[in-house]
């Protein structure tokens, strides 16, 4: 009755491999005065906690309390006075202070912030509490400031965060002069780059949209360049009021053009129920006024245009609900779609179905799609919180991806040799051949050789086969650098056993191969005529190979078959990376993956032509195909092998691409050579431009959709492009450059 239940939802993705390897840190605050942090920290990141001895007592002028360990890593009481006013209040620095929170903590490499919840609590809901939860997976983002808008169905919005490029100015003129809301009161605290500011609106809404009003704040942002990360609703106790709360954290992204990416936001309510059976925790309510409701914004929304990806959506969301929910459309919104159904299920006051239900159209709008889930958010409304009404966010990151494939079973085991068991394994059960194989974090040491190996291998050399990446810098084809954020090594007896017997009588002589051009830790683990070669992939699938191996009857399923049908290998961690992927679906975003293959290369064929060389090779007795393009056009060589006994993938690295020049070592800057052909292009003086890639993207989808002429707005331009024509305007000054369309599309 008093609604003192705490309920926590947790949702977890498909199995990544960082998820092995990557600490979590959950901190909560309390406007009360007190801070608590629960952490999976190893040995190397161990400083962490000391680090937030020093930013706590510092900016909270809290201190350590014992007697708390069993339960947590650090419990603080703040200082009288840090923590102002009530919850909700206009004095409240709660919010301010959040922010500040994790602003510190992504400034350390590597981390950002995954999931947060708030709620209110106490005597007529005086107090405030924020659980945030970040994680170190290398986020594309960086240490990019947070900026905190929490919309209340009252009509109150509260705003927190830096000033990063005039965030807090544009979005005042957007809440003021397109929803009407006018300013309520601001204050700041900090100084200099860490002045963080607070400010206030009321907004004159009867019966808020919810949904509605999360759908154009995030467009809003999106057209400024920012993305939304995290969001939370809860219900708050507002001047003796129950009312809905959305929180919603955004960062700004690598770039300033004004495209929206598409999003759909759906509710999912669970309905209302007889209180009577509320109190009965035997018998299961069919709820009453069960509805679905949908919104969606993309490219051209923001002027009345829906793009393809959002009909599609729209169109499958619709076939989910009537096929599998047995729902009926219903007379929605402008700008949104609603459906009366009645699957969702209850029993007493807390047992339900919808979280279900929920992850239902998550695999729907993931799986079938291939939309990437963004957040989910649990709202329980009513007297005891017995109403509930989920929110699902999803974005559409770009078509499906082809992956590699990999053997569905692993060998049947028999019994191996163990003198050609490598010395340096470690498995006991790999070593006494109990198991087939295990899978281990690298040590330091074998991730500094991996890492000293990509860099040497590493060429700024663009081909058509490298694809734009959203998180390049707007000036740049590829990066300078892949840096391995972590690495795993495969111990497979049976894949090592076939490695050796595909060696065994073979002649060859010595063939020249760039990995072996430097001497690393890794380099006294080859025997003759072997060489370490790289694949291009996503994590997902790199642990898969680790696994099972490759398979050559799926040979260039994903990326073609350019010299003939085999595993195609590269001698360059550039020439990878073209290839390589993160795993979709906003899980760990950026972080691809590349195995590093222990190779049987021998004496190969070589040919610097294409077409299917395999029946020569094999005829000519050779081991595998080096399809050398480096020594016709200045890009790489390429190995393909028919035989995939003589490919035993032995790492898989996990990396992240290093686009910022100051990051990397020096030798490393150099300009890129070679093009992908994948870019439209302006002319800037006499020299042709790549556009930036959101602009980029942009144009290609509107010469996929056939349109003529098309506005952007970036750097606070407005630019029109004629695609027939080929001439970009500023509409500002009338000035022209030519435009130069993408040889690959």
């Amino acid at each position: 009755e008093n609604r003192d239940v705490r309920e926590t939802q947790l949702i977890f993705k498909a199995p990544h491999p960082m998820n092995l390897v990557a600490p979590h840190l959950m901190v909560e605050l309390r406007s009360a005065g007190f801070i608590e942090i629960c952490g999976d920290l190893e040995q190397e990141h161990g400083d962490i906690l000391e680090t937030l001895d020093v930013y706590f007592a510092d900016r909270f002028a809290a201190q350590r309390i014992d007697g708390h360990e069993d339960f947590c890593d650090r419990y603080y009481q703040a200082g009288e006075e840090v923590f102002k006013g009530a919850s909700g209040s206009l004095e409240s620095n709660f919010g301010l202070l959040c922010t500040n929170v994790c602003d510190q903590i992504t400034q350390w490499e590597g981390w950002s912030l995954v999931a947060c919840n708030a709620s209110n609590y106490g005597a007529e809901g005086r107090h405030s509490e924020q659980q945030m939860i970040f994680r170190r997976d290398y986020h594309p983002l960086g240490d990019s400031k947070y900026l905190q808008v929490i919309l209340n169905a009252l009509g109150n919005i509260e705003v927190n965060g830096k000033h990063v490029k005039e965030i807090h100015s544009k979005l005042d003129g957007f809440l003021r002069h397109r929803w009407g809301c006018e300013r309520a009161g601001q204050f700041s605290e900090g100084d200099g780059d860490q002045k963080t500011i607070c400010r206030r609106y009321s907004w004159n809404v009867e019966d808020l949209n919810m949904l509605r009003a999360t759908a154009d704040v995030v467009t809003f942002f999106e057209l400024q360049g920012w993305e939304i990360q995290v969001a939370s609703q809860q219900q708050v106790l507002e001047d003796g009021t129950w009312c809905r709360e959305q929180q919603l954290l955004f960062r700004p992204g690598r770039t300033e053009v004004g495209t929206i990416e598409p999003h759909v936001f759906v509710e999912l309510y669970a309905g209302e129920g007889d209180p009577e059976f509320f109190n009965d925790e035997e018998h299961t309510q069919v709820l009453a006024n069960q509805k679905l409701r949908i919104r969606g914004i993309g490219p051209g929304s923001d002027r009345g245009k829906k793009s393809p990806e959002l009909v599609t959506a729209m169109e499958e969301f619709a076939t989910f609900v009537t096929s599998y929910l047995g729902g009926e459309q219903a007379a929605g919104l402008s700008g949104e779609e609603e459906y009366n159904c009645n699957v969702f299920l209850c029993r007493g006051k807390f047992e339900n179905n919808l979280a279900q239900w929920t992850m239902r159209l998550c695999d729907w709008m993931v799986d079938r799609l291939g939309w990437s889930f963004i957040v989910s958010s649990l709202c329980n409304m009513g007297e005891f919180g017995q109403n509930r009404l989920q929110q699902v966010i999803f974005r559409y990151d770009g078509d499906k991806r082809a992956l590699p494939v990999s053997k569905s079973v692993n060998p049947a085991q028999e019994s191996l040799d163990p003198s050609r068991f490598p010395d340096y394994w470690d498995f006991e059960e790999v070593l006494e051949q109990r198991e087939v194989q295990r899978v281990k974090p690298c040590k330091m040491e074998e991730k500094e050789a991996l890492q000293e190996l990509v860099d040497h291998t590493f060429k700024r050399v663009l081909t058509r086969d490298r694809v734009p990446d959203d998180d390049a810098e707007d000036d740049e084809d590829m990066p300078f650098r892949i840096e391995v954020v972590q690495a795993f090594r495969s111990e497979h007896a049976w894949l090592n056993n076939q490695l050796c017997e595909s060696m065994e009588a073979a002649e060859f002589a010595d063939f020249e191969v760039k990995t072996s051009g430097i001497e690393t830790l890794l380099s006294g683990r080859l025997a003759p005529g072997q060489h370490y070669m790289y694949h291009g992939t996503n994590p997902s699938s790199a642990m898969s190979i680790l696994k099972t191996g490759f398979v050559l009857d799926h040979a260039g399923s994903a990326t073609g078959t350019m010299f003939g049908a085999g595993i195609y290998m590269a001698e360059c961690s550039s020439k990878s990376d073209e290839y390589g992927r993160d795993d979709g679906g906003n899980t760990y975003p950026s972080l691809h993956a590349m195995l590093v293959c222990k190779c049987f290369v021998g004496t190969p064929f070589v040919t610097d032509t294409s077409g299917d060389h395999v029946g020569d090779a094999k005829e000519g007795n050779f081991h595998c195909i080096c399809g050398d393009r480096e020594s016709k056009v200045g890009t790489y060589r390429e190995f393909v092998f028919f035989d995939e006994r003589q490919v035993y993938p032995e790492y898989a690295i996990i990396y992240r691409r290093q686009y910022d020049k100051t990051k990397v070592p020096p030798d490393m800057v150099s300009p890129t050579t070679g093009t992908t052909g994948r870019y439209w292009q302006m002319k800037l003086g006499k020299e042709w431009k790549n556009v930036p890639p959101e602009v980029n993207k942009v144009l290609l989808q509107a010469m996929k959709d056939e349109e003529t002429e098309v506005t952007i707005t970036f750097n606070d331009k407005d630019y029109i492009f004629n695609l027939v024509e080929k001439k970009g305007t500023n509409t500002r000054t009338g000035n022209k450059v030519p435009l130069r369309a993408p040889m690959v599309r």
